[in-house]
């Protein structure tokens, strides 16, 4: 092939400020389509970061792009069956739209280093990844090995999303061996109690949560290791624990109410929570490209998860 595809996102902006009334900028595609998105010919050559054409004169070409978040999740295409209209199909993450109560028909695809061969991908700035302890450190292994055979050597942030299935006590050990091979760790709040017996579905307390954050920071990233953990408690907002700065909570964007009947009342721009911890880890993942300061880059992640709470779907 002796082309480039280009995909580009359509670009539109929001301004938003932060809790400090800091003002910062994030697309409406979400935090992890901050930059272009671009699909790209086997003419690409990750050791020289050259995208371009292999026909096109490399003198007049643009300057070159540099990938800065990949994310080795899911990609999931929905085929959704309704009682009295017709089957959509290729629907992306159409599922969590209309239904919490869905059932995968095939097996699950998940995106593998291997799939990233060839492409700028490979080169990220950053990679996040949803997975098991064991295969978090299976992943970044062939990733890392991967990308040196590729000529890639320079190391990339590296974001652990844990698997929600596998937050049990008995896998702690696992949890902290994985974790000695990433930079950022971040489960959510229900998650984080899991690890550890506790349950948060009914109510959190955010004084455990801040106890269990200390806890798993400490044995996770050791010896003083730099590194943080980022708990996305929902409604609560964020908390970030890291050895270089104190336990720090980060509002949500959106506040909920209290009622008088003792009942939370979100906020009434959020419609459905679905992605916003994705497009957290987003923001979180591009700001530190930009900041060392965990804090500030959790408020990003805050802003870009602003827009996934708007609507049902993709911003």
């Amino acid at each position: 092939m002796k082309y480039t595809t280009h995909i580009h996102l359509t670009e539109k902006f929001k301004v938003r400020t932060d809790g400090n009334g800091e003002m910062i900028l994030s697309s409406i595609k979400s935090a992890m389509e901050y930059l272009k998105v671009h699909l790209i010919s086997p003419a690409y050559n990750p050791s020289t970061d050259q995208i371009f054409p292999q026909s096109v004169d490399r003198t007049d070409a643009p300057e070159p792009k540099r990938i800065k978040f990949a994310s080795l999740g899911l990609v999931v295409l929905d085929e959704i069956h309704f009682p009295a209209k017709a089957t959509q199909r290729d629907v992306v993450g159409g599922s969590g739209s209309y239904d919490k109560r869905f059932h995968y028909v095939t097996p699950v695809l998940g995106v593998k280093p291997e799939h990233f061969r060839g492409t700028p991908l490979l080169d990220s700035l950053a990679f996040h990844l949803l997975a098991e302890p064991e295969e978090a450190v299976d992943t970044i292994r062939d990733l890392l090995q991967l990308r040196t055979r590729s000529g890639i050597h320079h190391r990339p942030l590296i974001i652990w999303e844990p698997r929600p299935s596998s937050c049990i006590p008995s896998n702690l050990t696992s949890f902290y061996r994985a974790m000695a091979m990433v930079d950022v760790f971040s489960p959510n709040h229900i998650e984080l109690g899991a690890c550890f017996g506790y349950s948060f579905v009914q109510g959190v307390d955010l004084k455990l949560v801040e106890s269990l954050a200390t806890e798993i920071l400490e044995s996770g990233f050791t010896n003083g290791r730099e590194g943080s953990v980022v708990i996305r408690a929902a409604e609560h907002g964020s908390l970030v624990a890291s050895h270089t700065s104190a336990r720090t909570w980060c509002p949500a964007f959106y506040q909920s109410t209290m009622r008088d009947t003792g009942v939370i009342q979100p906020h009434p721009k959020v419609i459905d929570p679905t992605g916003a911890g994705n497009a957290f880890l987003g923001g979180y993942a591009i700001a530190l490209q930009e900041t060392p300061d965990f804090v500030k880059a959790a408020r990003y992640g805050t802003v870009a998860a602003s827009f996934a709470l708007e609507q049902i779907g993709l911003p």
